[in-house]
């Protein structure tokens, strides 16, 4: 990810609006202690209170509440407009109501967006090993590729020289399983849309997942922003 694909935003009503356009959409967005990053959280947005520049959003589970509320920093991150938006607050308070949790989140002095439309792709960590396996359309035979980069809705995968399967642009698949690292392993089927050259004799096939549940789509969907944010941190 390189640092020309992050817009910075410091107008106070660019993030006014970009906020309530998140709660107008009754969106969710990610809770990430600093101090804690394994106990994040997935939120929805309730309330936009423009007087006192807040969010309101619906509490997590008391785990992650607990070091939410200890957290010296917390990064909030959802996906509004179809792209990738991030801010840190210092911190969360936590109110109730009719003895409901909530949380007030204050409007950041700035925020940072991807320049990307839509589902955030971002290439795997060199150590975590990605694959993908399936049957080829036009023979009874199992195959398999390397996953180089992932997001909710497709992947890229390189296959050696002797390994291209020589797909034709929009071929389709409906019987193949990805594997990336301990969280995601699932059954799926995908379109292909592009192919390019890829490191020495290799291919790279852009694929485009098909029949995807919903579950599945979030948990891989969260092992991006785990990555993303692991990329971050390493720099």
């Amino acid at each position: 990810m390189d640092d020309q694909d992050i817009k910075t935003i410091r107008a106070p009503r660019t993030i006014e609006r970009t906020l309530d356009r998140l709660f107008e959409a009754r969106e969710h967005v990610w809770l990430i202690p600093d101090e804690a990053p394994d106990f994040q959280g997935q939120v929805q947005v309730v309330g936009n209170e423009l007087d006192s520049r807040h969010l309101v959003l619906d509490c997590p589970d008391p785990v992650v509440l607990k070091h939410l509320l200890a957290a010296g920093e917390v990064r909030v991150q959802a996906v509004i407009d179809g792209l990738l938006s991030w801010f840190y607050i210092d911190g969360i308070r936590q109110r109730e109501e009719s003895g409901d949790c909530y949380l007030e989140v204050p409007y950041p002095p700035l925020m940072q967006r991807l320049q990307r439309r839509s589902a955030f792709r971002i290439d795997l960590p060199p150590d975590v090993p990605g694959t993908l396996a399936f049957c080829l359309p036009t023979r009874n035979e199992v195959t398999s590729g390397q996953v180089v980069n992932l997001s909710a809705t497709g992947c890229a995968v390189s296959f050696t020289d002797k390994e291209d399967p020589q797909f034709t642009m929009g071929a389709e698949v409906n019987a193949a399983r990805i594997k990336v690292g301990d969280g995601i392993d699932t059954r799926l089927e995908f379109t292909v849309r592009n192919r390019r050259p890829g490191v020495g004799q290799s291919v790279i096939y852009g694929l485009e997942f098909a029949a995807l549940p919903p579950r599945d789509s979030q948990a891989i969907d969260r092992a991006v922003m785990r990555f993303q944010r692991l990329r971050l941190t390493r720099g």
